[in-house]
């Protein structure tokens, strides 16, 4: 079930919220309740997949709660490589069989194993809570509150990645004590926003550009519609900040408050600030629990040294990109974004600093152009499109992307969705819920005459 669909919006969220309001004054049947509401959800994707996720869930809170006993950090080790083994099971074998056989000539045999959604972000609650556990910065729980965390139905799809620290405390509880009006005020805003992002902005691009995608996939696309490809980033960005947005406003009429995902990437004018703005949520994971242990290794009776430095870098980019996809594609984005990075913080050190419009026009053009890697299935699709863009595309292909127009000047000019939030609601204003209210309709009966496009980061 999707977050942009009538059947979410006009009967499961509603269900939901009926029930939770009835158990409203009792706690742990709010916790019942919400669990039981998150894995309905999750199993409306495929029931199969329902009985792996909450075998995870049992297997790290037996892990966190033996750790509290013992303090053996043995314990979380082997949790965290258990569960990192079945996301390489379900998400990488069949990458990883591929590659033996253009190594070996063997022809491969795949497992054929389908993607459960989400699993790549529940597997990364479950490693900063572990993680975080064995740190001192999270508590031991109840069963109940750890399945909670994992599952919330707003996040446990495609994040944001929330840490224990940062919600835990709030799962669970009421959601109509005092002051749940301007809350839900909030949520409601929230979800506005992130409809018309993925409704009016992502979907249309993606449906201008993927037939370029797909003539890629034929031969290099000459006929100058290549350009198109470059309306990927915005597509991504508009399909993945509304998914985001609409998860903090659902979660904010529970009563929880999720990290911020995006705050206005398209305006950084440094890949560095650009990734500091970007899935901000995925950026801190990498940082917090890949690059620091990697610069902090001692390695040859040595450790905080340059080329340490650089390296953690590289690896933990390339780790970003092979965790988005089983794909060289998606390392060779990730390396690609890493030497950016190890680029701008050398050009740092030099003490030039470029006019601000030059960094930014840098930036974006970056991601623009690495987009297309991100895109495709293979290396030599990729590169049908990078040939295709020495082809200057005609005026009449230009009059067709006026919705990539649009969607680049509101990714570049508008200011963040927290900060568009935060003024909508400020104050009390007869024209926000009756704005809302006219854009809910139209998205409505938009999607009762369309498709709901999945959001690409179910993929992942």
């Amino acid at each position: 079930m999707l977050f942009n669909s009538a059947a979410f919006l006009l009967i499961f969220l509603p269900l939901t919220l009926i029930a939770y309001w009835l158990v409203d004054r009792h706690e742990r049947l709010r916790i019942a309740v919400l669990l039981f509401f998150s894995l309905a959800f999750y199993g409306l994707w495929n029931p199969e997949f329902v009985p792996l996720m909450a075998g995870l869930i049992v297997l790290n809170w037996a892990a966190a709660r033996w750790y509290t006993r013992s303090q053996d950090s043995r314990i979380v080790t082997t949790a965290i490589i258990a569960t990192l083994g079945v996301l390489a099971i379900y998400k990488y074998a069949d990458f990883l069989i591929d590659s033996f056989s253009a190594l070996t000539g063997i022809p491969p045999r795949h497992l054929g194993l389908g993607l459960p959604v989400g699993i790549s972000f529940f597997t990364f609650h479950h490693i900063m809570y572990l993680i975080d556990l064995r740190r001192g910065r999270a508590s031991p729980t109840s069963l109940d509150r750890y399945a909670l965390y994992i599952c919330f139905f707003p996040q446990a799809a495609a994040g944001p990645l929330a840490r224990w620290s940062e919600i835990g405390a709030q799962l669970g509880q009421s959601a109509f004590s005092d002051g749940w009006e301007r809350r839900w005020a909030a949520g409601i805003t929230f979800i506005v926003i992130g409809l018309v992002e993925k409704v009016a902005l992502g979907d249309p691009i993606g449906q201008l550009i993927s037939p370029t995608f797909q003539a890629a996939t034929a031969g290099p696309v000459l006929d100058g519609s290549a350009w198109l490809s470059l309306g990927f980033g915005f597509q991504i960005y508009f399909d993945f900040a509304g998914y985001s947005n609409m998860a903090i406003g659902i979660a904010l009429l529970f009563g929880v408050r999720l990290p911020e995902n995006f705050h206005a990437p398209f305006r950084a004018a440094t890949i560095i600030a650009f990734w500091q703005r970007w899935h901000m949520t995925l950026s801190r994971f990498l940082r917090d629990y890949v690059f620091l242990p990697l610069a902090d290794m001692r390695i040859a009776g040595t450790r905080h040294t340059t080329a340490q430095y650089v390296m953690a870098i590289l690896a933990t980019m390339a780790l970003c990109g092979l965790w988005h996809g089983a794909g060289w594609n998606f390392i060779l984005w990730g390396l690609l974004h890493g030497v950016a990075i190890v680029v701008a913080l050398g050009w740092r050190r030099v003490g030039v600093r470029l006019p601000h419009f030059v960094g930014w026009a840098l930036t974006v053009s970056f991601f623009l152009l690495s987009g297309i890697l991100f895109r495709t299935t293979s290396l030599d699709h990729a590169w049908n499109l990078f040939v295709g863009l020495t082809v200057l595309p005609e005026p009449k292909l230009l009059g067709k992307a006026w919705i990539i127009g649009i969607g680049a000047a509101c990714a570049c000019l508008l200011p963040a969705s927290r900060i568009l939030c935060e003024k909508l609601t400020a104050r009390p204003l007869a024209i926000v819920p009756v704005l809302c209210g006219i854009i809910c309709v139209v998205i409505m009966v938009q999607l009762g005459g369309e498709q709901s496009y999945e959001f690409i980061y179910f993929r992942f």
